[in-house]
């Protein structure tokens, strides 16, 4: 029943995932189709900027708000509430200086300083949705989430489509936004019954702040070695290397659709079973067995349709076959590295995280600074290739080391 559970709870993930972030593929593949090479490398410079952001403007405070949930869900109220209003504070504060700094942001990577300026003010309103999509998942709500998801994404593909027919300029960036308040309001709305006001909430956000701390740690450098390859061509070069190589990053996040299912449905599990080691042990193959095994059919169908689907969305991009069986092998790699991620962090070793990630992001840092300039993109793929294997190497020694003890 609970092998069940982990797999059926994954799959309705997964399935939400493949909307989600299938759906900012295929965001992605409208604006490669729609604009020109160099106008959809500001927009995957704009999604690089907002992740990072995001993560800032929350201090990944999500895990640990569907971490305690799951564990103690008669207190939802009050974690949900300061999450919320703890997280919506603290992303003003972090939007306000931001503003301040897009200008020597925008020089530094070689972009107008409008991306930078629509990255952070989207940044409030992804907020509101995080917190909600996390609350969700503590609960197990998981189909709930699937749906939230989904709609969210069915909102934004829409008004990218009307925008740019309509010929507003910075049409991906504003129907990100318009996505985000839309579902904040349907968010807000149903959980209004839950939301509790009191004196206890600035202590239960320090308590979340504390366990997620650690967590925000790990997971910007896990997101900065994952995506400065971009920033560094940008730099180096111009968007128009930046969005040729983000052409093919699309194409890659299949396996990374894939890991962050099960590693979302681990979570909750992982978490509620902290103190049993052979179940949570359990929970982890479990997780990293259907990964794999989607992996490999997720690989057979890139090699078999990766060119056609390329070539009837805009053929100015298949240069990228060229190094795209590289950056297959390095996005499997980061695929297993999101699992082990999300289960150090939903087991209480969250400084294994972070040690992995500042590996990863060392490594990346320097590497592509080095081999960017003078490998272009297989400089940019070589760094992340052993950047994200020294990165799974030392939370593999790691982990093995706690399990077994």
């Amino acid at each position: 029943m609970e092998r069940n559970t982990l797999y059926r709870g994954g799959l309705v993930l997964l399935i939400g995932f493949i909307f989600l972030k299938f759906g900012g593929v295929l965001f992605r593949v409208i604006c490669m189709n729609m604009l020109s090479v160099s106008a959809y490398g500001e927009v995957a410079i704009f999604l690089v900027l907002f992740n990072w952001f995001m993560l800032f403007a929350t201090f990944n405070v999500t895990l640990g708000l569907a971490k305690f949930v799951s564990q103690d869900s008669s207190k939802k109220g009050v974690y949900y509430s300061a999450a919320l209003i703890g997280s919506f504070v603290l992303a003003l504060v972090i939007t306000g200086v931001l503003l301040l700094l897009t200008p020597l942001l925008s020089s530094a990577i070689n972009v107008s300083q409008g991306v930078v300026l629509w990255a952070v003010l989207t940044i409030p309103f992804a907020v509101v949705y995080n917190i909600g999509i996390f609350y969700f998942r503590g609960l197990y709500h998981m189909k709930h989430s699937t749906m939230t998801d989904t709609v969210m994404m069915i909102i934004r593909i829409a008004a990218l489509v009307a925008l740019l027919y309509a010929g507003l300029y910075y049409a991906p960036f504003f129907a990100f936004m318009v996505s985000f308040v839309v579902i904040d309001i349907y968010i807000l709305f149903r959980n209004r019954g839950v939301l509790e006001y009191g004196g206890e909430t600035l202590g239960v956000f320090k308590q979340l702040l504390i366990y997620s701390f650690p967590i925000f740690v790990s997971e910007f450098l896990r997101h900065f070695s994952m995506s400065f390859d971009r920033l560094a061509l940008s730099g180096f070069y111009s968007t128009v290397e930046a969005g040729f190589y983000d052409a093919a990053t699309a194409l890659c996040l299949g396996y990374i659709i894939i890991s962050n299912s099960y590693a979302n449905a681990l979570l909750p599990k992982a978490s509620s079973s902290e103190t049993n080691l052979p179940k949570r042990r359990k929970e982890l193959l479990r997780a990293l067995k259907a990964s794999a095994a989607l992996f490999v059919l997720y690989t057979v169908l890139l090699i078999i349709l990766g060119r056609p689907v390329i070539n009837i969305i805009n053929p100015a991009y298949l240069g990228i076959f060229e190094f795209l069986p590289f950056m297959m092998i390095a996005y499997m790699i980061m695929g297993i590295l999101v699992t082990l991620f999300f289960f150090s962090n939903s087991i209480g070793r969250q400084r294994y995280a972070v040690y992995g990630g500042a590996v990863f992001a060392f490594l990346s840092l320097t590497l592509n600074v080095y081999l960017v300039p003078v490998m272009l993109y297989m400089g940019a793929i070589s760094a992340l290739i052993i950047s994200s294997l020294a990165s799974l190497s030392v939370m593999g020694v790691l982990l093995w080391k706690s399990e077994r003890s």
